[in-house]
């Protein structure tokens, strides 16, 4: 196996997460792999792959666009490289067109981390009113890049007596050196009489205040009454509590600041329709057992499922090939979960000083994609426009309070307004009664 020298440079981390698959051009220079020198004049193209996975010729050369068909060799004949360093790197490959041509290309690789990290043994505890439970006891965290995670536990903002008999709610919250976040939820219930002693519990470290305290406010917003009918759904809770997020680091955002479970969460940064399948690069654990992307759909088997990627393709391929890509995936969808209404998200804008795309790119792949779903006149797939709940006043760029601080992620108090005018948009359409209908024949 060989690694691949890189040069380190920063990447985009947000909402304590990694907006990744957007990889930026490298500039032509000569790079080492093995003991055989890369030239620069060559053809050279960009992808975007993750840290610490394992990749053929093949594997590398089908990230790259417009290559359906061709064969892959690594020019110096290996078998594999791993990328085991976050930034750039270049490596030389042999590509064999469908008519038998062969060229040489320079693959600058964009090696990201866009893995959250894992926690192991979690679980709903009980205990006597008056005993100590120590809540980080058996638990563990792992992460594929940094060797060591540290994590917080802490009670929900609103848990004012967090001894009284009852049961509380702990959110359990890792972020690695990459800012993929890990954020899990668990139950403390206490029994006993209530003039027995408090019971004793060390939930937290204080060293991590200001993640803990984004978990508690969120979890604090959803558990809120459904908003009043004046111009808001009284809905806004019961599709809150079925729907299924599934997308790149935007649409985890969701579950990164406790608006949505942990099991309703398909998303993690640098999905992108372009790859979402791919295996190598993501699987999804909403049932505890890596999946793929729509094994994972499968498993949790939605009632309303909710998608919302593009930000990682609008630098990579053109608006007809994502449609392409998103019809086939809603086929695909269809196909293992029939019953299901999909809600199809178009992609938020950036910021003005944002240099990440061109807002004109997002705007036409949100068109061609609100063109497409209308055109498919399935009253079970449904367009949301969650790019106007976003944008400012000038109707062009996200405002800068909407921005977790990149100019691509969103702030936290977003997700309430998408899901408040989500749930105006589902109304509107019936998908209440017919979520009740789905729910009533299983």
């Amino acid at each position: 196996m060989r690694k691949s020298s890189v040069r380190i440079l920063a990447l985009l981390s947000v909402l304590a997460m990694s907006l990744a698959g957007c990889g930026s051009d490298v500039s032509d220079r000569e790079v080492k792999n093995g003991n055989s020198a890369v030239e620069a004049s060559v053809a050279a193209h960009t992808v975007t792959a993750e840290v610490n996975v394992n990749y053929t010729a093949q594997k590398l050369g089908e990230l790259i666009s417009g290559t359906q068909g061709y064969k892959f060799e690594f020019a110096d004949n290996g078998g594999e490289v791993v990328f085991n360093t976050i930034g750039t790197s270049s490596v030389s490959v042999n590509a064999t067109n469908p008519d038998g041509g062969t060229e040489t290309w320079v693959v600058n690789v964009n090696a990201i981390d866009s893995t959250s990290p894992t926690f192991s043994g979690i679980k709903d505890i009980t205990v006597k009113k008056g005993e100590t439970v120590d809540l980080k006891k058996d638990v563990s965290v792992a992460d594929n890049f940094d060797k060591q995670i540290d994590f917080t536990v802490s009670y929900d903002k609103q848990d004012t007596d967090t001894a009284a008999v009852g049961t509380h709610t702990v959110t359990y919250f890792a972020k690695d050196s990459s800012g993929n976040i890990a954020s899990r939820k668990a139950n403390v219930t206490i029994t006993g009489e209530q003039d027995e002693k408090p019971a004793q519990t060390t939930p937290t470290d204080s060293s991590s205040e200001s993640e803990t305290s984004a978990t508690s406010q969120t979890t604090t917003q959803t558990t809120t009454a459904a908003p009043a009918p004046d111009g808001k759904s009284a809905n806004v809770k019961f599709y809150q509590d079925r729907v299924v997020i599934a997308g790149d680091s935007i649409a985890y955002g969701f579950c990164a600041y406790g608006y949505v479970q942990y099991d309703h969460n398909i998303a993690k940064g640098s999905t992108a329709l372009r790859q979402y399948d791919d295996t190598s690069l993501f699987t999804f654990d909403p049932t505890g057992t890596p999946l793929s992307f729509l094994d994972a759909i499968a498993a949790v088997r939605p009632s309303l499922l909710y998608i919302s990627m593009g930000m990682n393709d609008v630098n990579l391929i053109d608006d007809q090939t994502y449609v392409t890509r998103y019809k086939d995936l809603i086929n695909k969808v269809k196909q293992r979960v029939p019953d299901c209404v999909i809600v199809c998200c178009s992609i938020t804008p950036i910021t003005a000083a944002s240099n990440f795309t061109d807002i004109n790119n997002i705007r036409t792949f949100n068109a061609t994609l609100k063109t497409t779903i209308e055109g498919l006149n399935d009253p079970d797939v449904i367009f949301f426009d969650a790019y106007s709940v976003i944008v400012g006043p000038d109707g062009i760029y996200s405002p800068a309070e909407n921005s977790a601080g990149d100019g691509v992620h969103l702030a936290a108090g977003c997700y309430q307004d998408l899901l408040d005018k989500l749930a105006v948009l589902l109304d509107s359409k019936g998908v209440k009664d017919r979520i009740t209908e789905i729910e009533s024949k299983r």
